[in-house]
């Protein structure tokens, strides 16, 4: 139930507030962030919540499921799986205690990650039904154009840096926070990457159906994922997509 309820406020929660950016002219990229905060906050309110109902966390209760995997579990569910089914037992519950420890850390980052992104499209249903009724509205622009400002690596740095002496202060677990930190900042910068792959590809003319295969390639391969970051990291300083413009202006 508690699933259903956290999807729901993710996808609902932000459309007032995106609206709002909508009607009144402003950025959109603005009012999809706002939006992901507001839906972000809705998911903490509804953790609050299911521990002031029961006494216990919404992560204690998953923990405590996600303890009771075992190797035998993962035996079972990797006969289905072409060779895993010769695996030994300990190296099996070695990996099903990582996937536990991996998937604890990153609840928090995915849920931010993932209400970024419910977000984005959310906004782009939205502006679309409003434009066919005839509103005058803020839209949000190609994807191609995403781009961070130049000041978000400063930004990057000094949460960064506000994150160590957090930790420092023993306030909150090192690798929780870190860990998450890590996943949202290389998401977002990734993002910037994939738009500059985007806009090459519009500026070059590439048949679309090749473009999303090459898109493809690069988020579903670790090689692609990690290219994509450093892209994304030197649009965001050097300006790659300005450069390329004025270069083929020239030309």
């Amino acid at each position: 139930m508690y699933t259903l309820i956290i999807l729901f406020i993710i996808i609902v929660i932000p459309i007032p507030i995106m609206l709002r950016h909508m009607l009144s002219g402003r950025s959109a990229y603005r009012g999809v962030l706002e939006g992901s905060i507001s839906a972000v906050t809705g998911v903490a309110f509804v953790f609050l919540l299911f521990w002031a109902l029961t006494g216990v966390t919404f992560f204690h209760v998953m923990t405590t499921a996600l303890d009771r995997i075992s190797a035998a579990d993962m035996t079972q569910m990797s006969s289905y799986m072409m060779g895993l089914d010769k695996i030994s037992p300990t190296h099996l519950q070695a990996t099903a205690e990582q996937m536990k420890e991996v998937t604890k850390l990153a609840v928090p980052g995915t849920l931010i990650v993932f209400s970024m992104v419910i977000a984005y499209f959310n906004y782009l249903v939205i502006s679309w039904i409003l434009i066919k009724t005839g509103k005058k509205i803020v839209a949000l622009p190609p994807f191609r154009f995403f781009a961070l400002p130049k000041s978000a690596v400063v930004g990057f740095l000094v949460i960064y840096g506000l994150a160590y002496l957090t930790v420092s202060l023993g306030i909150i677990d090192k690798h929780l926070l870190m860990f998450n930190l890590e996943m949202i900042f290389s998401f977002v910068i990734s993002v910037q990457g994939l738009a500059v792959v985007f806009f090459v590809g519009h500026r070059k003319r590439i048949p679309k159906v090749v473009l999303w295969i090459i898109v493809a390639i690069f988020v579903v391969t670790i090689l692609g994922e990690t290219m994509l970051f450093f892209i994304g990291l030197i649009d965001i300083i050097l300006d790659i997509r300005k450069r390329f413009y004025q270069t083929n202006l020239k030309i």
